[in-house]
């Protein structure tokens, strides 16, 4: 295991493979570790570590908050998962990157490439979250938790998290720091302190920012419009990753490559194969 502090977070990394380096902005929602490129869904499923690791220098990181990297207590944002993947790169000596997204994950990755353009040789989204569904399941999550600190107070929610082994998309009691909290003594420290009133609004502020819209999340239309370079996107079709997701997301990328195959036709092969031509480009 590595870790390494980036954006005063520590967070927990690997490095694999040879070739052009590759920024992966992990899949799984509210437990987005690097574990899950191996271990979830069709990344599983097509063993999509086999082409990376044979064609890049793949840079994998537990998003903050998540599995064993740290946080902080402030307002959830895209551009602060985007930093600390850009920090990231910049401490293991990698100045421009491919940059590519599962899931979740695609939200941060595509804020990447709009705030770091310079940095940013290709971006690929597979699989974007959205959807009315998912709004609601996030709306019902986090109103769970807020409902659930209210009466227990913020010494529970600590003491939950730390006799827990789950995170935040297992157990909506535990709020999107609880993961971390098990894992970083600054952060426990800063919760045990805190306001209920003002810790209600970071998750309430954090809700509105990241989930309050039913294409798409991450950066907004007419950020996505600006975008530049190669792009790919690869559509998801289930309750959280709405298939009208990634579809929104490639007509806000003029000029991307959008893959239309159903899930069941998301072969390895015909992904693989999707991947030579983007990536020859």
């Amino acid at each position: 295991m590595e870790f390494i502090e980036v954006d005063g977070i520590r967070t927990h990394y690997r490095v694999e493979g040879s070739g052009p380096a590759l920024l992966m902005f992990s899949p799984g929602g509210f437990d987005a570790t690097y574990a899950k490129w191996s271990g979830l869904g069709l990344y599983q499923r097509i063993g999509i570590m086999d082409y990376f690791t044979e064609h890049f220098t793949c840079i994998e990181f537990d998003r903050r908050e998540c599995g064993r990297s740290g946080g902080r207590l402030e307002l959830l944002s895209w551009e602060s998962m985007a930093r600390q993947g850009a920090e990231l790169a910049t401490a293991l000596g990698f100045d421009r990157v491919h940059v590519i997204g599962g899931c979740l994950g695609c939200a941060p990755a595509a804020q990447f490439a709009l705030q770091y353009p310079d940095r940013t040789l290709s971006t690929n989204l597979i699989w974007p979250v959205g959807g009315a569904r998912y709004r609601m399941r996030n709306v019902g999550r986090f109103t769970e938790h807020l409902n659930w600190v209210a009466a227990q107070g913020i010494e529970a929610l600590v003491s939950r998290a730390l006799a827990s082994d789950v995170g935040f998309a297992k157990d909506a009691l535990l709020g999107p720091w609880g993961s971390a909290l098990r894992v970083d003594p600054q952060l426990r420290e800063a919760m045990s302190g805190m306001e209920l009133a003002r810790y209600q609004a970071l998750v309430s502020g954090s809700l509105n920012a990241l989930f309050m819209t039913d294409s798409a999340a991450g950066p907004g239309p007419e950020a996505l419009m600006q975008m530049q370079g190669p792009r790919l996107v690869i559509p998801g079709d289930d309750e959280s990753h709405a298939r009208s997701a990634g579809h929104f997301v490639a007509e806000c990328l003029p000029g991307c490559t959008l893959i239309t195959d159903p899930v069941a036709e998301q072969t390895r092969d015909r992904i693989f194969g999707a991947f030579d031509q983007f990536y020859a480009g």
